[in-house]
């Protein structure tokens, strides 16, 4: 049975076309009504022959219009000597034409229409008989072997051409498959900053802008504060715009209220009139629904594709898909992470709050100094989630002083040295208390040390030095400059520029030599408004008198 070629062609098979050739065929491709392919001379003295010949194009014509009625059309001797074999080419299922293989035996060296042949082409009959002889005309009776043999090597080129084909397909879905993987793996490793959400969606657009053929990326999310916290309504983007995000941030929020979960949308708002209040976003624009539960809470945006397809890909479509869900997930938990963290610290605040509140003298002084040692781990340079961490071993510094009698934080006056030596024992009571929680083995250090001294005379362990934890040298600057600026029993507060002197008089004994100079630059701002908020009315009443005074 012949083959049924579906994708070859002489043209793209020039192997196949020359190996036949070599041993004195042509391989020819026509259409289903005969006409050849490619009739123009070639520069091949063999092909030329019968190409411009019309009595051999004519014949040609005629045995295709009886191969039309046959499914398995057999080989035709077209001219006396010449045989012509052909192979149906398919395109679904539908006849599209033949490649038909030339086979000429010896006789078709001595009839007529040779000469005819040659004069059509141009060519001189002797040469060009001599030449064919030379070619080693084969009898009648070989034929039949070498029809099969022409058919089987089309079926064995069909063959490899499809395995290059799929291979060629395969490697292309490797590819594709292999920027997938990438593009998610690397999203999955960020999705570890759930602390720091903007930072997540910012590195997510940079690695799509490195992945996909896009000007810029960018993600406009919803303007929803109960599932995105502090991200609602922002807009985060990678990559050179022709448009500050500014302005791409209002198209964007307007893309909103058109897109449904799930569903992409492909923009031309440069050619596209149903598109043109989106034309800020530059020319072929692909947008990705981030949504959760059926909501849309967010859209990922592909704008100004470049390079020489300027269509929208499949793989654009599915890159973007795959990362608007887990951006989705990652934006989730990032809430559910927010809301955990909020419960955290209230709780954190209620139980420092209770215990400051024993004495109406230290109200809020937990939550000053977790704020100043905040400021003061920035300050000095310190990443954003352990400048995080500080605030927190500041809220918790003073939590064993629910180990120490009440008579003894309450006590008017001064210390006796022994009432003394039961206060001092507070960073270790507040370590004990604190040791077993896991979320905070790393601020102990804080709590346990933040009554030491630089020059090492300070407790429980009169460390000195850089020997002293980094978060207890920050605490202890915190916690001394709100005890000066405090009024108690025993004493009045300090003015700021007193207490500034002190903090830079003790830099070097008592608090870090390095921290100290930095500390007294902070903004004061913020605590002052809350040392304003923490003070009783009796407070307030005697700081106006002083005033007045």
């Amino acid at each position: 049975m012949s083959p049924q070629v579906t994708h070859l062609d002489a043209a793209e098979n020039p192997d196949l076309t020359r190996r036949l050739r070599e041993v004195g065929m042509l391989l020819l491709e026509c259409e289903a009504n005969g006409a050849l392919c490619s009739p123009n001379p070639t520069g091949d003295w063999l092909a030329d022959l019968f190409c411009q010949a019309p009595i051999f194009t004519a014949a040609l014509r005629e045995a295709a219009e009886a191969w039309s009625s046959s499914n398995d059309p057999e080989p035709a001797e077209v001219l006396p000597g010449c045989w012509l074999s052909p192979m149906p080419r398919f395109d679904r299922r539908r006849r599209t034409g033949y490649l038909v293989a030339v086979i000429i035996t010896e006789a078709f060296l001595g009839c007529e229409q040779l000469s005819a042949m040659c004069h059509a082409a141009r060519q001189d009959y002797k040469t060009t008989r001599r030449r064919l002889a030379g070619l080693g005309a084969v009898s009648y009776s070989d034929v039949p072997r070498l029809v099969t043999m022409v058919r089987y090597a089309v079926r064995d080129q069909l063959q490899l051409a499809s395995v290059g084909t799929a291979l060629e397909s395969i490697g292309q879905q490797l590819a594709e498959s292999y920027e997938e993987m990438n593009l998610l793996y690397t999203t999955i490793q960020s999705m570890s900053v759930v602390a720091q959400p903007a930072r997540f969606v910012g590195i997510v657009c940079e690695e799509l802008l490195a992945t996909l053929p896009y000007t810029w990326i960018g993600a406009q999310l919803a303007d929803d504060r109960d599932r995105l916290k502090k991200l609602a309504g922002e807009f985060i983007m990678a990559g050179e715009a022709d448009h500050p995000a500014q302005t791409l941030s209002d198209p964007a929020s307007r893309l909103l209220a058109k897109v449904s979960p799930d569903v992409p949308l492909v923009l031309d708002p440069v050619g596209n009139p149903a598109h043109a209040e989106f034309r800020a976003l530059g020319r072929t624009v692909l947008v990705h629904p981030v949504s959760r539960d059926e909501t849309v809470i967010g859209v990922l945006i592909a704008g100004e594709k470049c390079g020489p397809d300027l269509e929208v890909s499949s793989i654009d479509m599915k890159l973007l898909g795959a990362t608007a869900t887990s951006m989705a997930i990652f934006l989730e938990n990032a809430a559910l992470y927010e809301d955990l963290n909020a419960m955290f610290l209230g709780t954190l605040e209620a139980l420092t709050a209770s215990i400051d509140a024993k004495d109406t003298y230290t109200c809020g002084h937990s939550q000053r100094v977790a704020h100043l040692t905040q400021q003061l781990a920035r300050a000095v340079g310190l990443d954003e989630h352990t400048v995080g961490r500080m605030h927190i071993a500041g809220l918790v510094h003073d939590v064993g002083k629910i180990g120490v009698p009440e008579s003894v934080l309450t006590k008017p006056g001064r210390l006796t040295k022994q009432e003394f030596a039961l206060m001092q024992k507070h960073p270790e009571i507040g370590h004990r208390i604190l040791k077993d929680i896991p979320q905070l083995r790393d601020i102990l250090p804080g709590v346990l040390h933040h009554h030491e001294r630089f020059d090492g005379g300070g407790y429980p362990e009169g460390q000195a030095g850089n020997r002293i934890p980094v978060v207890a040298r920050l605490i202890s600057l915190a916690d001394a400059f709100d005890a000066m600026s405090s009024t108690r029993t025993y004493r009045p507060a300090l003015s700021r520029p007193a207490a500034m002197k002190e903090i830079l008089d003790f830099a070097g004994t008592q608090f870090d030599p390095e921290f100290a100079p930095i500390f007294v630059k902070l903004d004061f701002s913020e605590y002052d408004r809350m040392f304003a908020e923490h003070q009783s009315p009796e407070q307030q009443a005697s700081g106006e008198t002083e005033e007045a005074a």
